[in-house]
């Protein structure tokens, strides 16, 4: 049996993957805690420290990321699903550049204010996604991957729908030449749509 790291993303828990282990049952499924990690390398230090045998990976948010950079420092990893973050596009296809920035301007309003009410560890991971584009993350990657992107908005995001909706067409422009899937669902996928994502997920890991 296969050994399946399941990451959870920033300011989340290894609960979040409670429903989703049951439907894994080809795997043996570790969900370690990365609260308090506030590092790439302080994570793959931890993920590392677990001895597992070569495991396949599933992330979500930052734990999908971080996914993706244990591959390209594991190359022999048999496959890595990562559940919709994939790093900042180079375009925002339908606005323009000021338009952009004006966004911008304002989610940064609405992150820093959050970020008051955070915990310092989880407040600090916040420049690992700031400062990550889809080609840092996905340029040069040799491990059979599948990037797994929402295609609806949360809540808190149909605020800022015109920017969410064109990020996620850049980033799939980024992602050409890459295995990609429009999940029906929104960055909260993991939660809300377990059993189609464990279906998903599964058969692509368990592809030969």
């Amino acid at each position: 049996m296969r050994d399946l790291l399941l990451l959870h993303g920033a300011g989340d828990s290894p609960a979040a993957w409670d429903e989703f282990i049951p439907l894994m049952p080809d795997f043996r499924c570790v969900a370690p805690d990365l609260t308090g990690l506030t590092t790439w390398e302080a994570m793959l230090g931890h993920l590392e420290s677990l001895d597992l045998d070569n495991p396949a990976i599933i992330g979500h948010s930052l734990g999908g990321a971080l996914g993706v950079k244990w591959a390209h420092r594991h190359p022999e990893c048999p496959g890595v699903v990562n559940l919709d973050w994939h790093g900042n596009p180079s375009t925002y296809p339908g606005l323009t550049d000021a338009e952009v920035g004006s966004w911008q301007a304002k989610l940064k309003e609405v992150f820093d204010e959050m970020a008051n009410q955070m915990p310092p560890e989880h407040a600090a991971l916040r420049a690992l996604i700031d400062n990550q584009s889809v080609h840092d993350l996905y340029d040069g990657l040799t491990v059979r991957h599948l990037a797994v992107v929402a295609n609806q908005l949360t809540a808190a995001q149909e605020p800022f729908a015109d920017y969410y909706n064109a990020m996620r067409e850049g980033i799939i422009a980024d992602l050409a030449g890459h295995e990609v899937v429009r999940f029906d669902g929104s960055h909260a996928m993991q939660r809300q749509h377990p059993q189609e994502l464990a279906s998903l997920s599964a058969r692509f890991l368990l592809e030969d």
